[in-house]
């Protein structure tokens, strides 16, 4: 992970904030130290993550299509918030302990097709990470007027400006931050990932809930070019946890038979899986509706230093 330096001028102080993404370790929740031009220390206030979210109401941002209005009025409702970025935006929610918390620890999700991050907040995760005193952070990749989706390079742009946001507005800290993509966002996470890797390094592991690429068929560029380079150690450092339902005929095939396809890729190239849970009486999402395979996924996610 990288680590950031944010430079904050205001006539003759200087406040400098150490923002960093990559370990679990985080900074001061209250104050950070500045020195006037006479050489004494004050001390600035650092807005907490928790209140500043609440307080961001998706200005630009096109209005909820169908359930996805009232999802966002119950993100609102719960304390988070919505905030745009580039021509998208991301949802946050930030437990009410943030500030105080240690480890601290951030679910990154990416919707499927025609979703939203609401929708995965309400649906899947708002109980589940609550109840664990995590963070969650979802991204919208998708525009809901032409149904066009961005790719794997604009969606890692796009999260990266995010957490450049976060870090940059309130306590954000160094959280361990996980990214768990669903049906087309966990094919997404597969590129997304290797990006990451090359790059930023923001996340501890990643979490395929139910979809990789139709078997036989060609992946995303960034991944084709990873077999055209015969880049063997592409995933080296990687740490995948996935899960499928064996009921899930959502491509007219079993969906275990492409995460299995999946598994074998990024092993391949030096990937680590710690599991694919196979759900037997999974449909295509199950993940969040089996006790036991989420349960597994983030007892794995907070074992991970």
């Amino acid at each position: 992970m990288t680590r950031q330096r944010l430079l904050i001028a205001a006539g003759a102080a200087v406040t400098i904030v150490a923002a960093a993404c990559g370990n679990s370790t985080p900074t001061s929740p209250t104050a950070t130290a500045a020195v006037t031009s006479a050489g004494a220390t004050t001390t600035a206030a650092v807005t907490s993550c928790t209140s500043w979210i609440a307080t961001q109401r998706a200005s630009g941002v096109p209005a909820g299509a169908g359930s996805v209005t009232s999802q966002r009025d119950a993100l609102y409702a719960a304390g988070g918030g919505v905030r745009a970025i580039s021509s998208r935006y991301f949802a946050a929610w930030f437990p009410a302990n943030w500030s105080s918390s240690s480890p601290r620890r951030v679910l990154v999700g990416l919707h499927g097709t025609g979703g939203a991050p609401e929708t995965e907040w309400s649906v899947d995760w708002k109980d589940i990470v609550s109840a664990r005193g995590w963070a969650y952070v979802g991204l919208k990749y998708v525009d809901d007027a032409t149904g066009s989706h961005d790719s794997d390079t604009v969606i890692y742009a796009n999260l990266k400006s995010t957490i450049d946001t976060l870090a940059a507005a309130c306590d954000f800290g160094s959280p361990a931050m996980f990214l768990v993509g669903f049906s087309r966002g966990s094919a997404q996470s597969f590129p997304v990932a290797y990006l990451d890797l090359k790059d930023r390094r923001f996340f501890k592991a990643i979490g395929n809930n139910s979809g990789a690429w139709t078997v036989g068929q060609p992946m995303v560029a960034t991944m084709e070019a990873i077999v055209s380079r015969g880049e063997t150690t592409a995933y080296s450092g990687s740490r995948f946890w996935m899960y499928c339902g064996e009921r899930d005929m959502e491509h007219g095939y079993p969906m275990c038979d492409e995460m299995t396809n999946a598994r074998t890729f990024i092993t391949s190239y030096a990937g680590h899986v710690e599991r694919l849970y196979e759900d037997p009486t999974g449909a295509h999402g199950g993940l969040a509706k089996n006790a036991d395979a989420w349960g597994a996924m983030f007892s794995y996610f907070e074992g991970i230093r």
